[in-house]
């Protein structure tokens, strides 16, 4: 089985819905290239050319998982979470994006979610961005999704959703964050997707 999220709303760079707080120009364009860079170089490690990735595609994914941890924790030791304030819109995206998948690092991502949420609080990251991160961990420990963001890509290719808690509330949760109701987009969905193996929480 292996672990997705679904994408955001209109695409991965989707603007601010009725909840998110307004784009603002990247004050450093040195974190924002690297982000930039990190993004790219986590794309191209999930362009697989089967559905599911094989063993030298897996070996990619985990290393570009770790230097992607090591320097974004560089950088949250320098600025704290680099968002819409930092950054700017694109910035911000791209760091959130490359910190959701680096699901082998469990315990960089509980960290990074602290900071992700005092820049929610202060305005500097939306809302839908800590809605995912949430999710995310929530499937790491085998606990149901509150938002309905994650989905599982099976070996076949198949692409469904992960359990969610009380799923009549889904949609006013997601409402309240500013998503848009449930969609699954299976090729986006697949270029997400990450085994779900085991944590390698001690590599920094």
């Amino acid at each position: 089985m292996f672990a997705t999220s679904s994408p955001p709303p209109s695409g991965p760079w989707a603007g601010a819905a009725r909840t998110e707080p307004q784009p603002r120009a990247p004050l450093r364009t040195d974190l924002l290239d690297t982000l930039m860079r990190l993004h790219r170089e986590g794309v191209a490690a999930r362009e697989t050319r089967r559905l599911v990735p094989d063993a030298i595609e897996h070996r990619d994914l985990i290393r570009w998982e770790q230097r992607a941890a090591r320097e974004l924790r560089s950088m949250f030791d320098e600025v704290g979470w680099p968002g819409l304030d930092v950054v700017g819109e694109v910035g911000a995206e791209a760091a959130w994006w490359c910190v959701l998948l680096c699901d082998r690092l469990t315990a960089f991502q509980r960290d990074a979610h602290g900071l992700l949420q005092d820049a929610g609080e202060r305005q500097a990251a939306p809302a839908r961005h800590l809605a995912y991160l949430d999710d995310r961990l929530l499937m790491h420990h085998g606990e149901p999704q509150q938002f309905g963001t994650q989905h599982q890509l099976f070996a076949d290719g198949c692409v469904e959703p992960y359990p969610v808690d009380n799923p009549a509330l889904v949609a006013e949760r997601r409402r309240s964050i500013g998503l848009p109701p449930t969609a699954c987009r299976t090729a986006a969905l697949r270029l997400l997707s990450l085994t779900r193996g085991p944590p390698l929480d001690d590599h920094r």
